[in-house]
């Protein structure tokens, strides 16, 4: 009976509260109506009686949409993405602001120019709130629709998915330490010209713009070394996206009037290569490399704590 398996499954990821209990009771009475009625109807109970019972019994949505009580502002089934939507947007959100800032444009709604780190931090739960409030109002909507539309609960991302090893988790901090040590070594010490003659200025502005960027990609690993020693005690997805949040905060920093002549000049860099293209193409790069990770793991996080895969 996998396929009644894999649909008390799915109801259960729609069912309002959180009181398992009273969760598992539900699904008992479900499986036992969906089994009667399939020998009721069909004459024996077999896989393909009850796959079509199942599928005259309504959706798991319609059906746990049965057990609601009163009118819910947002549907109970629906808050369980209230926050997976908000996380993803927020992540967005957060690196379209970077990415608005490295092109010397104000977008993405709010004005993130403030250039120190306190007016940066007040930014982020205003931006958090609006994402809330924003997909709070959309799951509004959606529960006026009946409480039975379809979203999306990415349950592809973890099925094959296992928590990883203690030697895994012990190889991605050495990793991480170890680049964090090479990057180091590298911007402090390199890259070097090996050519004869004296550097040209497309040269120069290449070097220093590779070097500018060896110093972020140093940042970035000692942040995801701290997430990956974190996760040798005790693992967790959220650290990920604390990791990934701190990495596009760190490249604001980075690159904010404030504080970018101030990393110029502890690298020995030409001030004219610090707002070159080249490296205005780097951050970019590096930005949505971090943005898509961090709305992966949103989802993944979220996922698996309200989606049933086992």
């Amino acid at each position: 009976m996998e396929r009644l398996k894999k649909y008390l499954d799915d109801v259960r990821t729609f069912l309002p509260g959180t009181n398992p209990k009273k969760v598992d009771e539900i699904l008992r009475e479900i499986e036992s109506h969906v089994l009667e009625r399939a020998e009721r109807e069909h004459g024996e109970i077999n896989d393909t009686a009850v796959a079509m019972t199942i599928k005259e019994y309504g959706s798991p949505e319609e059906v746990a949409a049965r057990y609601y009580e009163g009118g819910p502002i947002i549907a109970p089934h629906l808050k369980n993405y209230l926050f997976m939507y908000t996380g993803i947007l927020f992540a967005i959100h957060l690196g379209l602001h970077l990415i608005a800032f490295v092109f010397g444009e104000n977008g993405a709604i709010f004005d993130f120019r403030g250039t120190d780190l306190l007016s940066l931090l007040s930014q982020l739960p205003v931006t958090f709130i609006f994402d809330f409030g924003l997909v709070s109002l959309i799951l509004y909507f959606v529960t006026q629709a009946k409480a039975t539309a379809k979203l999306p609960h990415f349950t592809y991302f973890i099925r094959a998915e296992k928590t990883p090893s203690m030697g895994k988790r012990i190889g991605a901090l050495i990793g991480s330490l170890v680049g964090a040590g090479i990057t180091f070594l590298a911007f402090t010490y390199g890259p070097f010209y090996l050519g004869g003659g004296e550097l040209t200025e497309i040269a120069i502005i290449a070097l220093d713009s590779f070097k500018f960027a060896l110093f972020l990609a140093f940042g970035l690993l000692v942040i995801d070394s701290v997430s990956n020693l974190i996760n040798i005690f005790n693992y967790s997805r959220f650290s990920k996206i604390v990791s990934n949040t701190l990495g596009l905060v760190f490249l604001f920093l980075a690159v904010s009037p404030d504080y970018k002549p101030d990393i110029a000049s502890y690298l020995s860099l030409n001030p004219s290569s610090i707002d070159h293209p080249l490296l205005v193409a780097i951050l970019f790069l590096m930005a949505i490399v971090i943005i898509v990770d961090l709305v992966f793991e949103t989802i993944k996080f979220w996922v698996s704590r309200i989606v049933r895969t086992d």
